[in-house]
């Protein structure tokens, strides 16, 4: 018996002394970790936070808001990948050159050559990286504006932004021995030693507090700062009449903390205005208003003017639809709606359900119900319809150069639904200057030691239009290369 207890307690005290090794190693590694301190609980944030765990810093990420997700969760129309698993199994032929000369035509004169490539090359790996480690569904590849070959990506459900972004919170919070997440706390300051960043101050319940460590800036763009002196009234104030689809939290704090210490700032006149925000029936006049993703033009949906005509080829740059639509408009003939067969609607039914869910959708048993109701001449209907079936059978081409003919097919006697359209201020181009490993540059071009950002706060990688399905593409990439950056030596 006796030689027993002495076995048990050796056990016991050999038990005892790893575990209190262990502590001591892993306090100690916690100690020598590098740190990283995001601020903005958006995409890039996320993307961010996470990859500076995967190379071994322990993060705090801070967010002004009661909850996270920024705008990113509000994106519907997908993220874009450029020869992906997904592509390959549906016949697509794409490549990161394609891509690159995509948006290089995009962003026009404005054209960032080093910071195109970064975000075309690395589309493959993030789209694997969120699929493979955090389960994110984006089996489906649709075309939207601007793009030669189909490559939007989405999952099966509802909106892949949420989609996305809630998976990464939850892994997130899955690790508060690593990652410490502090919500309503917002930053006011950079603090510096020398030239390198070293910590933020920060304000949360009504005290001020500091953390040290480099510092990443995903605060996300300023298309909600209609402030009397903002970056909008600075730089758009045309656009201060314009509804937006932002979040109250877009004002462009991560600007002002860059510029603060002499970040410099690039675009930033450069707003981009989405052709599709719905007018609400129930409050028309409302300045934040939802988006009509344009995923809904990408399956089939085509826009008529008051009279029921076509006037633009739908998958056209955002820009360029939404010039289109102003004209209409200055000409007398809006409202301008959106139309979807049954065929669209079944492809994007989960986004369908939400806006009729919000009542922005209205559904009409035929061409004739909505006819009557619009005020629409039903004949025009019906050489909008008799047209669109020639196009996609292939008898005559689109006068405004439309070639992607998906679910083109639509008839008077089948169920319609449809929704008023009006432009909407949706994103920023401009913002922070950074290379292609999302370091912020000073104004005389050199890296700002200890500071890095990423999303819709930085500017320069889409010049002077962002392609759809590049928001979140972005996001995550140069959240990724700046979660890497941060962890440096």
């Amino acid at each position: 018996m006796r030689r027993l207890t002495h076995q048990y307690i050796f056990r016991a005290l050999t038990v005892a002394a790893i575990s209190f090794l262990a502590y001591r190693l892993l306090r100690r590694a916690a100690m020598t970790a590098p740190r990283t301190i995001v601020v903005g609980g958006g995409l890039a944030g996320l993307s961010a936070a996470h990859t500076a765990l995967e190379n071994g810093a322990i993060v705090v990420l801070l967010d002004k808001k009661p909850a996270l997700g920024g705008n990113s969760v509000k994106a519907s129309s997908g993220i874009n990948g450029a020869g992906t698993a997904a592509q390959k199994e549906q016949n697509i032929t794409d490549s990161p050159e394609i891509f690159y000369n995509d948006t290089l035509a995009s962003a026009r004169d404005l054209a960032r050559t080093h910071l195109i490539k970064a975000l075309t090359d690395h589309s493959v790996p993030t789209l694997e990286w969120l699929t493979n480690n955090f389960g994110v569904d984006l089996s489906l590849v649709a075309q939207l504006g601007g793009h030669s070959v189909p490559r939007t990506h989405r999952g099966k459900g509802g909106a892949p932004g949420w989609a996305m972004t809630s998976a990464l919170v939850k892994k997130l919070e899955a690790q508060p021995e690593r990652a410490t997440i502090l919500k309503g706390a917002k930053v006011v300051k950079l603090l510096r030693e020398g030239g390198r960043v070293t910590g933020v101050e920060y304000e949360v319940g009504g005290e001020k507090k500091t953390e040290e460590g480099s510092v990443v800036i995903a605060t996300g763009g300023y298309a909600a700062d209609y402030a009397e002196g903002g970056y909008l009234s600075q730089f758009r104030p045309e656009l201060l009449a314009v509804p937006t689809t932002n979040g109250d939290h877009a004002t462009g704090d991560g600007h002002r903390l860059a510029v603060s210490i002499g970040g410099a700032l690039c675009d930033m006149d450069q707003v981009q205005v989405h052709p599709t925000g719905f007018v609400d029936p129930k409050d028309p006049s409302a300045k934040t208003k939802f988006l009509a993703a344009e995923a809904l033009r990408g399956v089939g949906g085509i826009l008529i003017d008051k009279d029921g005509v076509r006037f633009v080829d739908e998958l056209e740059r955002r820009d360029t639809v939404t010039e289109k639509m102003r004209e209409v408009a200055k000409a007398g003939r809006a409202p301008i709606r959106l139309l979807l067969n049954p065929e669209a609607a079944k492809t994007l039914e989960a986004h369908v359900g939400f806006y009729k869910s919000k009542g922005l959708m209205r559904e009409y048993e035929s061409a004739a119900a909505l006819a009557e109701d619009a005020k629409i001449p039903l004949a025009n209907l019906e050489a909008t319809f008799d047209a669109q079936r020639s196009y996609a059978k292939g008898l005559t081409q689109d006068p405004f150069g439309k070639t992607n003919h998906t679910n083109a097919v639509y008839t008077l006697d089948e169920p319609l639904l449809v929704a008023e359209m009006t432009p909407v201020v949706h994103y920023t181009m401009g913002g922070i200057v950074v290379d292609e490993d999302a370091r912020v540059l000073n104004t005389d071009g050199t890296p700002i030691p200890g500071l890095f950002a990423a999303g819709e706060a930085i500017g320069g990688v889409h010049g002077r239009n962002r392609l759809g399905g590049s928001s979140l593409l972005e996001a995550v990439v140069f959240g990724r290369l700046a979660g890497k950056s941060s962890t440096a030596r």
